[in-house]
């Protein structure tokens, strides 16, 4: 795994943290103004309404990566791969990041649920 890969890993990994989460000014560092999400309910967010959803969050997640892939596809876009556990259920997980002026956001995200 290379520094970039690392780096990714390390950013995806903190929007699970509720502290980030729950911080307007740690997720203007990380998700991107263009951020899409298609939910694992199917539903489809935006960046107003991501962040306003992270913002209002109570519990901290609880989680387990089973298994986790990223792959460098340009210099300035990595793809993350990766199942979860959380609560009583596992999903697929795929995020895209872009570097934006020097620093990386997320642009992308969707889970899906294993059924």
């Amino acid at each position: 795994m290379n520094n970039t890969e690392k780096l990714i890993r390390e950013k995806e990994l903190n929007l699970l943290r509720k502290d980030i989460r729950n911080d307007k000014n740690e997720l203007k560092k990380l998700i991107s103004k263009d951020f899409v999400e298609y939910g694992s309910s199917g539903a489809t967010f935006k960046y107003d309404e991501i962040t306003a959803r992270l913002l209002e969050e109570e519990n901290e997640i609880n989680y387990r990566i089973i298994s986790m892939d990223i792959r460098q596809i340009s210099e300035n876009i990595v793809l993350i791969l990766y199942t979860i556990k959380m609560k009583n259920f596992f999903s697929n997980r795929s995020s895209l990041w872009k570097k934006e002026k020097g620093k990386w956001k997320i642009i992308f995200h969707q889970a899906t649920k294993i059924e």
